[in-house]
């Protein structure tokens, strides 16, 4: 019989039940996890379920949520390799037992004279039909897709190597006939990639296709011809990855497509100019336009243009490095117009001003395409990438339009205003432009003073102009600089004065005894205008002093030397006394501050 306050019958059943419950459910968790523990990887990537396991508050196994919880990113390199399964390392050593195994035979068969050349190449033929037979027939199983990747893969290998060897090596096919075979392994190829979701064999299609050319070389061709397939096939990679978005076949057309377009320049005539810059033209339109046009759409819609995961950025990420999205599309889209450039200024023979003029025109349609993506927060790195674009492209131009003079005086320039457009715009890879390119204008300021010698003239040359010019400018670049660099731009102002004082002075008569005069000047002033200032003007006036005594002593008139040695002892007596005085009151002051 129940107790007063003791549970009924219904509630204890009811707490029961739940218990149950609770252990089937905990049960079902635990065979799931085992189940994807030990099955192979293709299996888990299709069947382990995406939300989290069912748990009951409060009855969670902490190892089991442990083992669900360490994400797959945090293991090491060698336990991702192992993590492979079996039959990924099995499935690589049995094709190429078996295509060892063919080379074995084919060198025995030729030993023995088996073998005549129309036969070794049906048999290379017919071993690629057997792969590609089991590829197709196991690509019905989802879950062996990848062994028909692997089997397809195989089938386009043996056939890129019976194309080549039954032309080069067996001349079996006139070359009409081995380039089409090739072509139709290259569309095969490609087909597969797509059908199978596979990015090793598009990238495979895209160096059997740009591979064709080379493979079949005869020493003889036409460079329009060469340029043309090339487009084709670069027409084909910019579609796949349009769709699919796989930056190894991105980069492997980059790579195999200026490969292709340097060897047809090498071989090119006059009369080919114009069929090159075409290719030249399509690529980069190709190479811009696809990428940039896919961060777009992806941007739009991920859901239906998904980006695939990057194994640079997984490494990035493992290693606390930044990892952006579209990083890769990035780096091409800010050094692909050099490569462009420079490729289509040495296949003409015009004036540097025409490229100069192409340049501007490509840094402003460049500039445009930062202004459409920079409102986009998930596309802003290739607003930037598209700023770099322009500011490299301007710095180019500027080197084509202008002089040695003009040319380190407009740098400078372009410094300043990339460093100005980066704070204002808070664009950080244009301040970065910025910085190096005022490194650059800084090292070739240097070889100016140190290695082309003496002023004839001072001051009022086109070298001392320019030189004042690039000191002023890394005085104004200071003032964007940012809080970190502004003591380095301060510290190339003055340094790059004081050597512009000694190269342009030293041409005056007694110039010698002039440039240590202004450099004490110069120092007094530095040294009376700020706290800030004065540890520079003192090593100004003891870079004067050194001056005396190892340059001095010997270039300047004894009568202006004994002036120069009595007017530096007084100054320094006078600093001494003064500038006891002003430390002094400068630390009453900073007390007295402190105090209230």
């Amino acid at each position: 019989m129940d107790q007063p306050n003791s549970p009924s019958t219904e509630e204890r059943l009811g707490k029961l039940e739940q218990a149950v419950a609770d252990i089937e459910r905990r049960l079902q968790a635990l065979t799931e996890a085992l189940a994807n523990r030990f099955a192979p990887d293709a299996r888990r990537q299709h069947e382990a379920p995406s939300g989290p396991l069912p748990q009951h508050p409060g009855t969670a196994d902490p190892m089991l949520a442990q083992r669900r919880t360490v994400p797959h990113a945090g293991k090491s390199q060698w336990r991702l390799l192992v993590a492979r399964g079996p039959q990924f390392w099995i499935s690589r050593l049995g094709i190429g037992l078996v295509l060892l195994a063919v080379v074995f035979l084919f060198d025995y068969a030729i030993d023995q004279g088996w073998l005549t050349p129309p036969i070794r190449v049906g048999i290379g033929i017919t071993l690629g039909v057997a792969l590609a037979a089991i590829g197709v027939t196991v690509r019905r199983r989802r879950k062996e897709r990848w062994f028909s990747q692997l089997m397809l893969g195989g089938a386009s290998a043996a056939w890129y190597v019976t194309g080549f060897a039954s032309f080069q090596l067996l001349h079996v096919f006139s070359y009409p006939v081995a380039f089409a075979f090739m072509v139709l392994v290259t569309g095969f190829t490609f087909w597969a990639g797509i059908h199978e979701d596979g990015a090793a064999l598009g990238v495979l299609g895209a160096i059997g296709g740009l591979g064709t050319p080379v493979f079949l070389y005869t020493g003889e061709g036409s460079v329009p011809a060469l340029v043309g397939y090339t487009c084709l096939v670069l027409l084909g990679t910019s579609g796949i990855y349009l769709v699919k978005g796989w930056r190894s076949l991105l980069w492997t057309s980059v790579v195999g497509g200026w490969t292709i377009f340097l060897i047809a320049f090498a071989n090119s005539t006059p009369s080919d100019r114009w069929a090159l810059q075409a290719g030249i033209g399509v690529a980069w339109l190709m190479w811009w336009l696809v990428p940039v046009g896919r961060a777009w759409l992806a941007s739009e819609n991920p859901a239906e243009w998904p980006t695939p995961k990057s194994w640079l950025a997984d490494q990035l990420s493992r290693s606390g490095g930044p990892a952006h999205r579209h990083g890769d599309v990035a780096v091409l889209t800010a050094a692909l117009p050099v490569g462009v450039l420079f490729l289509s200024r040495a296949t003409w023979e015009v004036g540097d001003a025409i490229w100069g003029a192409v340049a501007v025109a490509a840094a402003i349609l460049y500039a445009v395409g930062a202004r459409v993506f920079r409102p986009k927060t998930d596309l802003r790195l290739l607003s930037s990438a598209h700023m770099v674009g322009v500011a490299i492209l301007t710095v180019i131009a500027a080197a084509l339009f202008f002089g040695e003079h003009l040319q380190i005086l407009s740098w400078a320039t372009l410094a300043v205003g990339f460093l100005y457009a980066g704070q204002r715009l808070d664009e950080t890879a244009l301040a970065a432009c910025g910085h190096i390119l005022s490194l650059i204008v800084g090292l070739w300021l240097f070889q100016r003073m140190t290695g082309e010698g003496g002023a004839e003239t001072a001051v009022f040359t086109a070298r001392g102009l320019s030189d004042a010019g690039v000191v002023l400018g890394f005085l104004a670049a200071s003032l964007w600089s940012g809080s970190n660099a502004t003591k380095w731009y301060l510290l190339a102002a003055h340094v790059g004065f004081l050597g512009w004082l000694w190269r342009e002075l030293a041409a005056l008569p007694s110039g010698q005894a002039i440039v240590t005069a202004c450099f004490g000047v110069y120092g007094l002033l530095l040294l009376s205008a700020s706290v800030k200032t004065r540890k520079a003007g003192l090593a100004t006036l003891l870079v004067a002093v050194a001056k005396l005594f190892l340059v001095d002593l010997d270039r300047v008139d004894p009568f202006l030397r004994i002036l120069l040695f009595l007017g530096f002892g007084a100054l320094f007596l006078t600093i001494s006394y003064y500038y006891r005085d002003r430390i002094v009151n400068a630390d009453d002051t900073v007390q007295s501050v402190s105090k209230e």
